[in-house]
């Protein structure tokens, strides 16, 4: 009989397996080797198919910290079964992704997170914005810290047949829309208390008002919805005014910087021109963002770095803000009101502008601007934010509907027309 026997320890050096096999009858100690080797190899299978699992799922909570650990154990299993350099280059792998193991499990117990259950559906993809609600109904949604299990809002969004939050106003009629993100929608608020609705309660009954807000929307989101015309139908042929809250901080939007964006409409500003290019990301673009955005480690470290602003970023954003007024007063024959938020001075000062240069910038665009911080509120340690979450509260909204009444009412004749004054 003709044997096979291991190759010498040069070629073992090149990573050939340590097996020696005979055509004839086998050693109790070969058969032991040929079991060893393939519950290692079945070891391998199974790891791999346990990544593939979670990664398709995306479960469970930390999935991209049990896949890392999977990695490591692959790694560390397949060295077992090579020698020599395959070997040696197998197990530096395996420390790299020990490492990477260990730092990924530290950052998501840091990360500071939410539990949120929302009903299925009032979140879906969408042509032209990315997202939006998928259905007309009642969507319950809760937040609990995650370490403690104490609720940090319990609400109710209804979403209208126009797909829109609910707002309770005249059903036609002179109309004044809200553009904007979660802070307009009214995150973590039940639908009486977001800031549309805390408005349209100032209003003569006969006016209508509509929340066209969604979280995670940003200032390129109400852009497309005015060149696109999606919400014509739905605004009806008396468009009075639209109002559209912001801060500096939506620039991380604009410029496709924030995590969740990546399916937002997308503008580039070139020799004074600013041009839609599609969505944020596609293609593998697309792929690796999504693939990124489900680590901790990326979260918590590398995504706050890159998010960090620049004057040429400024400009896209006031830009598009700037595309947007002009658009409304061309296309719908109404001014834009723009709430401005302050954002802290760490922001800007990295940003290279003050939030007074913003602000002027975006009048000069013809936009109206006011300030609603609130911050003279905020100092006297009024409950402005919902605790443990950070959006407005009812009492931020109720406040903020008063500052625009007054200046609307004060500045912009003809916009609160009613036929019961």
């Amino acid at each position: 009989m003709r044997s096979l026997e291991p190759r010498a320890a040069a070629d073992a050096d090149q990573g050939s397996f340590v097996l020696s096999v005979h055509s004839g009858s086998r050693s109790p100690s070969r058969l032991r080797a040929w079991a060893l080797v393939t519950a290692r190899l079945a070891a391998i299978a199974g790891l791999v198919a346990t990544v593939v699992m979670v990664e398709s799922r995306h479960a469970p909570e930390h999935f991209r910290l049990v896949s890392i650990a999977c990695v490591f154990l692959i790694l560390v299993v397949s060295a077992s079964l090579l020698r020599g350099r395959w070997r040696d280059g197998v197990l530096v792998l395996a420390s790299l992704a020990l490492g990477l193991c260990a730092l990924e499990a530290a950052a998501s117990w840091i990360e500071p997170r939410q539990n949120v259950v929302t009903t299925d559906g009032w979140n879906v993809r969408r042509a032209e914005l990315g997202w939006g609600p998928g259905r007309a109904g009642v969507f319950h949604s809760e937040s609990l810290d995650p370490k403690t299990g104490t609720l940090i809002y319990s609400a109710d969004y209804t979403i209208d047949d126009n797909l829109l939050r609910r707002t309770k106003s005249a059903a036609s009629g002179p109309t004044i829309a809200f553009f904007g993100d979660s802070l307009t929608f009214g995150h973590g608020l039940d639908d009486a208390d977001t800031l549309p609705q805390q408005f349209a309660d100032l209003l003569p009954p006969d006016m209508r008002v509509l929340n066209l807000g969604f979280p995670g929307y940003g200032p390129q989101h109400f852009l497309r919805a005015l060149e696109t015309g999606m919400f014509d139908k739905t605004i009806g042929p008396d468009p009075k005014l639209f109002v559209f809250l912001t801060s500096p901080w939506h620039v991380e939007r604009t410029a496709c910087k924030a995590l969740w964006v990546i399916d937002a409409p997308r503008y580039e500003l070139k020799d004074g021109e600013l041009t839609y290019k599609g969505a944020c990301f596609e293609g593998w673009e697309l792929k690796a963002r999504q693939f990124l955005a489900q680590s901790a480690l990326y979260r918590l470290v590398v995504d706050p770095a890159r998010r960090r602003t620049d004057r040429a970023e400024i400009d896209v954003y006031v830009a598009i803000l700037a595309r947007a007024a002009r658009l409304a007063r061309e296309k719908y024959g109404v001014e834009t009101l723009i709430p401005y938020l302050y954002a802290d001075d760490a922001y800007m000062r990295g940003a290279g502008i003050t939030n007074e240069e913003v602000m002027e910038r975006l009048r000069q665009s013809g936009a109206r601007v006011v300030d609603v911080s609130l911050e003279a509120e905020r100092r006297a340690g009024a409950p402005l934010a919902i605790p443990g979450d950070g959006h407005p509260s009812a009492l931020a909204n109720r406040l903020r509907a008063r500052l625009l009444k007054s200046y609307v009412s004060q500045d912009m004749s003809g916009v609160l027309v009613s036929k019961l004054d």
